[in-house]
């Protein structure tokens, strides 16, 4: 008997220790779930900084057509949408949309995105079909067609800014040649 109660005990004591060491596992878990969920939103909060910090560089910025081109480029398959109005565009109030395409565009022509007395920023909503997804412009061929209203000189100056949904998220950039 005395035997049977030696091992009896042995057994309750590896159950005891073996209770132990999984709440330990859990609480450990636990920490890192915490630690890790507290990393990702970091990940996330810096990365928003990030995508803002992109549009930094436009706003209200003068910029050569080399410098516009390269954001054509920078901005290509992003939510983001892109109008460059030319001293010819400008003249007959259109400009070309590049990348996401804004609310009422037709053939890649847009009206001059309307803007809020007082506000440094114009307004536009970005185009959404049926299934809420974004239709885009990567025609970039006729920004190098010299002769045509929709020429980019590389030596041009254009004066970049926002343009925002009515939300006041940054959804683009208009680019207008000075």
């Amino acid at each position: 008997m005395e035997g049977e109660m030696g091992t009896g005990a042995r057994i309750a004591i590896a159950l005891i220790i073996l209770g132990v060491l999984i709440s330990v596992v859990f609480t450990i878990m636990g920490f890192t779930r915490s630690t890790t969920n507290q990393g990702i939103s970091s990940v996330q909060n810096s990365l928003g900084s990030m995508q803002l910090a992109v549009f930094d560089d436009y706003d209200q910025k003068i910029l050569s057509g080399t410098q516009v081109l390269s954001a054509l480029k920078l901005f290509e398959g992003q939510p983001a949408g892109l109008v460059v109005r030319t001293k010819t565009q400008i003249t007959n109030s259109e400009g070309t949309n590049y990348g996401a395409l804004f609310a009422g565009v037709t053939n890649n022509t847009t009206g001059v995105p309307p803007k809020n007395a007082g506000e440094s920023w114009y307004t536009y909503t970005i185009a959404l079909d049926s299934d809420n997804n974004m239709s885009y412009n990567m025609n970039y061929l006729p920004a190098s067609k010299a002769g045509s209203e929709t020429f980019i000189r590389p030596t041009a100056k254009f004066l970049a800014e926002l343009i925002k949904d009515t939300t006041g998220t940054i959804v683009g950039i208009c680019f207008s040649q000075q």
